[in-house]
């Protein structure tokens, strides 16, 4: 766990972070010293500036400018120097009105409101879902082999739930293989999900690219076909809004390739069940900054999401995906209590899920 940096430091980081937000362009000593009364020279104030870079809170994009945050800066003013707020009246009313309202006969319906209303409220990217069937975490699986390319696989979650699929794969697998992919998934993923088990292979098979390990290997398809079967299953729960306010909100055209890489992953929905897989893991604001997150598409974005929970064991999560320089403090504002609303919702009545 990192540690606390000083009240001073904190003053100082906490003005970087809130200037580069205002202007984004990097913050001098000259300009905090200028516009912030914390009784130190311009010089005094460089040596903090100096001390944070070097622990990783700052970044300093050219020898004679001033300073940007890191994502490590981003997040320690988010979870410890950022205001916290109480949410305007007229925003409160309007997202009562998206989940409160009498006119949701749908589960589909209700959920486009929450994101469209969270997307015009941040000017950002609004996001709402309902979790997929098998998004708990693995407590054992089994793989069996049907024929020479089709393989059952039996998976059952830490929640009792079991889910069944048939995967047809690339390469023809023996039962003995299957049994070796059997062993490996239950030693090395249990209590990981299917989309992190995915992740964590992906991660190994790249830190050794000369590796030849067939079974890696074989187990990285397996997860492949589950992983996007799990989430076709439960694409059409997942809503997102306004991703064009990520492309309004872009000052830097290098930025562009990134942003059409981003509607390419959102358009499959897979990043999407990802996102909401890992949000549900969260007691209360689930925040992933930037290079923090494991999906590569989301390395120049800020993911403020918060879970909520429904009758029946309905379970899901509503945020905001944007630029790193949102307002963090009206964000998760919005985001809690839009989460506490839905949670108000779906706990005293229920929706109806489409067929």
């Amino acid at each position: 766990m990192e540690c606390k940096i000083s009240d001073r430091a904190s003053a100082v980081l906490k003005a970087v972070v809130e200037g580069y937000i205002e202007k984004s362009e990097p913050i001098g000593a000259e300009v905090i010293s200028s516009q912030y009364n914390f009784g130190l020279c311009a010089a005094s104030i460089r040596n903090v500036l100096g001390d944070l870079e070097s622990r990783g809170y700052l970044t300093q994009p050219h020898i004679s400018a001033g300073r940007v945050p890191s994502d490590k800066g981003f997040r320690y003013y988010a979870q410890s120097l950022v205001e916290r707020i109480e949410l305007p009246e007229n925003q409160a009313r309007d997202i009562k009105r998206a989940t409160v309202g009498d006119d949701f006969l749908e589960l589909a319906d209700f959920l486009g409101s929450v994101s469209r209303t969270l997307s015009n409220l941040s000017a950002q990217a609004g996001l709402a879902g309902v979790a997929t069937s098998g998004s708990a975490p693995i407590r054992k699986v089994q793989f069996v082999k049907i024929s020479n390319d089709m393989t059952l696989a039996v998976v059952v979650a830490t929640n009792g739930e079991i889910q069944r699929y048939v995967i047809k794969t690339r390469d023809v697998f023996t039962q003995d293989v299957l049994d070796k992919i059997t062993n490996y998934y239950n030693e090395k993923f249990t209590y990981l999900n299917l989309a992190q088990a995915r992740r964590l292979l992906m991660k190994k098979l790249q830190r050794e690219e000369n590796c030849l390990d067939a079974l890696r290997t074989a187990a990285l398809e397996v997860a492949e076909k589950l992983v996007k079967q799990q989430q076709a299953a439960g694409a059409g729960k997942i809503y997102l809004d306004g991703a064009s306010n990520l492309l309004n909100n872009t000052e830097n055209p290098a930025d562009l390739a990134g942003i059409k890489a981003l509607f390419a992953a959102i358009d499959e929905k897979s990043m999407l069940a990802e996102l909401l897989d890992d949000c549900l893991k969260s007691d209360g604001i689930y925040l992933v900054i930037g290079s923090e997150s494991e999906i590569g598409e989301l390395a120049d974005y800020t993911v403020v999401a918060h879970p909520f929970s429904g009758l029946s064991g309905m379970a899901g999560a509503v945020g905001i995906i944007g630029n790193k320089r949102m307002n963090y403090g009206h964000v998760m504002a919005l985001v809690a209590y839009t989460a506490r609303s839905v949670s108000g919702r779906l706990t005293c009545q229920s929706i109806g899920e489409e067929n």
